[in-house]
C-alpha cells in the first residue's frame, strides 16, 4: 500500500505551515505547496511506522485541502495500518468520489479485503485494475495470489503466464514463490524471493514482499 515516495521536509516549521494550510486568502500556489509540504510530511512518519503521529499530521489540513485525493489516501492508508477498516474504506470512497479514475485508492479498497481474508472481493477489485492497467505487473501477482487463495490454480497459471523472468519487475519470482507455498514447498517459496531480492534490491522488492506476506496458502 505505500506508494507514496516521500522526502523529509522541514519537519521544524509543521506548526507554522500546518496553522495556515486552511486559509482561503492564500495564494493558490502557496497554498498547493503548503498541502504537499503537509503530504511529505505525514508520509515521512508513515513510513517511519508513526501511525498516530502521521494521522495528526494530516489531521491539521481543513477545507479543500483535506478533501485532495492524495490526503485522502494517505489518511485510509495510516487508517488501514492502525486496524481502522471501515473507516479506511469510508476515505478510500471518498478519495474515488473526488476523483473517480484514483487508482492507489481503488487499490487500497482491494487491499483492506485481502488483509481481511475476502479473497473473492480482493480478487473482483484487482481484476478491474488489471483491465485498467494490464501491464502493472504488481497488480497482476495480487490476482495470481487471489485467485490460489480461492484455489482456482488453473487460473492463476493462466494468469502468470503473462510474467517473465527477466520482467521489469521481481513479480515472476514472486508468482512462483507463491506457487511453491501452495504446494507447501516453504523452502523453494523462499528461494525464489532471495533470488527477487539478489537480482532486484531490497527496496523494489518492498512492495512484493508486502503484498504476499498476507496470503496464507
Amino acid at each position: 500500500m505505500k506508494a507514496i515516495v516521500v522526502s523529509l521536509g522541514c519537519v521544524a516549521l509543521a506548526s507554522t505551515v500546518l496553522s495556515q494550510t486552511a486559509s482561503p486568502s492564500q495564494d493558490p500556489l502557496v497554498m498547493q505547496g503548503r498541502l504537499a509540504m503537509v503530504i511529505r510530511q505525514s508520509s515521512y512518519l508513515y513510513d517511519a511506522g508513526q501511525y498516530e503521529a502521521a494521522l495528526e499530521r494530516l489531521g491539521a489540513l481543513g477545507g479543500a485541502a483535506a478533501q485532495d485525493p492524495t490526503a485522502l489516501n494517505l489518511r485510509g492508508a495510516i487508517l488501514t495500518r492502525l486496524g481502522q477498516f471501515d473507516e479506511a474504506r469510508r476515505i478510500f470512497r471518498s478519495a474515488l468520489e473526488v476523483e473517480p479514475q484514483s487508482f492507489p485508492s481503488a487499490f487500497n479498497l482491494g487491499e483492506i479485503e485481502f488483509i481481511q481474508g475476502n479473497y473473492s472481493g480482493a480478487l473482483t477489485a484487482f481484476k478491474s485494475l488489471l483491465d485498467r492497467d494490464p501491464r502493472n505487473e504488481l497488480l497482476r501477482l495480487k490476482v495470481i495470489a487471489c485467485e490460489l487463495l480461492v484455489g482456482d490454480e488453473n487460473a492463476a497459471q493462466r494468469t502468470s503466464a503473462a510474467l517473465i523472468p527477466a520482467g521489469q519487475t521481481p513479480a515472476w519470482y514472486y508468482a512462483q514463490a507463491l506457487f511453491a507455498q501452495k504446494k507447501g514447498d516453504t523452502s523453494q517459496a523462499k528461494k525464489f524471493v532471495t533470488t527477487a531480492k539478489s537480482i532486484y534490491g531490497e527496496d523494489n522488492c518492498k512492495l512484493f514482499d508486502e503484498s504476499i506476506t498476507p496470503a496464507n496458502l
